[in-house]
């Protein structure tokens, strides 16, 4: 009986003291070496359209003719800001590894030059005038981002640290991986209904008329794209930059990053179709344009660490 009670007693001290190593273990763990954190993140970037399709790209931007001129906006800033959220973790005091999700926006940008001939009703005499149309045609994705970050370079006061990073992650598209018209958003001065090709883009100084007058019996009769979508999920690889900014206590401020996002396939592809009207014979234009969603993110977020709450502190002693 004796010999029984003692090897329970030695048993439940012994379990007893697994879980008590076990707990200082991860808890020192850590406390000592990490932190986990929640980043909200604001995002804007450039997005780069190429003229061609999936299966060949041009090194040009414009096309000429002797009515207008289509040309291919190859780097822009869209207008879209797109929020999203990263989870990460500090591993010891320069490693940071991050898990995010973001809205996204693919993005093709295309400008109309047209050549008009106006007649002065007084004189008689004709002179030339160039009339612009900017816009630009975007898709809305999901990106799922898996980064690691460095920080290489503080100040002596620690409040400016420098970072480095790289990732990887893909873009999700929700309607999946199909082709569609008359669907997406458009902007621009203007946007007409769909027709059986797309999306009707109209120049502001167009105004209200049906059919667009170039030259003295030439017309623009139609001007409109067909907005095509490639895959639901395609990879992309990130390098970058960021700044945090801290006060002389530990107190993070803000952070800033500018990064580069190469996508590997072509997520948006487009037609735009222009119906030129010259003395009775109608001619169609199509250009084919194509973008990967990859370019320049520019990103503002804060950083609030939810375990432990106390931020980690380089002990005074290190050298």
């Amino acid at each position: 009986m004796k010999n029984s009670t003692f090897k329970s007693t030695i048993r439940f001290n012994r379990s007893k003291a697994a879980v008590l190593g076990l707990y200082l273990l991860i808890g020192t763990s850590l406390n000592a070496q990490f932190a986990f954190y929640l980043r909200p993140t604001v995002n804007m970037k450039t997005n780069k359209s190429t003229f061609g399709t999936l299966h060949q790209m041009n090194s040009y931007n414009s096309v000429t003719n002797e009515h207008f001129t289509f040309v291919n906006r190859p780097m822009f800033l869209d207008g879209h800001i797109d929020l999203g959220v990263n989870v990460g973790v500090q591993i010891k005091e320069k490693h940071f590894i991050e898990l995010g999700i973001s809205s996204d926006h693919s993005s093709i940008g295309r400008s109309l030059l047209t050549h008009s001939t106006v007649i002065d009703n007084e004189t008689g005499e004709s002179y030339m005038r160039d009339a612009y149309s900017h816009n630009t045609t975007s898709i809305y994705y999901w990106r799922i981002s898996a980064d690691y970050h460095n920080n290489f370079w503080k100040n002596k006061k620690e409040t400016i640290a420098f970072r480095s990073m790289a990732g990887i992650g893909v873009l999700l598209n929700p309607s999946g991986n199909r082709n569609y018209s008359a669907n997406g958003s458009a902007s621009g001065p203007g946007l007409l209904s769909s027709d059986d090709f797309g999306f009707g883009i109209i120049n502001e100084n167009y105004g209200n008329d049906e059919m667009h007058q170039i030259e003295p019996d030439v017309f623009i009769t139609d001007y409109v794209s067909e907005i095509e979508i490639y895959r639901g999920v395609s990879p992309y690889v990130k390098f970058g930059l960021g700044v945090d900014f801290s006060t002389k206590k530990d107190f993070h401020l803000f952070s800033f990053d500018v990064s580069y996002i190469l996508n590997s396939i072509v997520v948006q592809q487009q037609e735009s179709k222009i119906t030129v009207m010259d003395h009775g014979t109608e001619t169609n234009y199509r250009y084919n344009q194509s973008s990967r969603s990859s370019g320049l993110y520019f990103t503002l977020s804060r950083k609030f660490q939810v375990h432990p709450w106390i931020p980690l502190k380089r002990k005074k002693d290190q050298i």
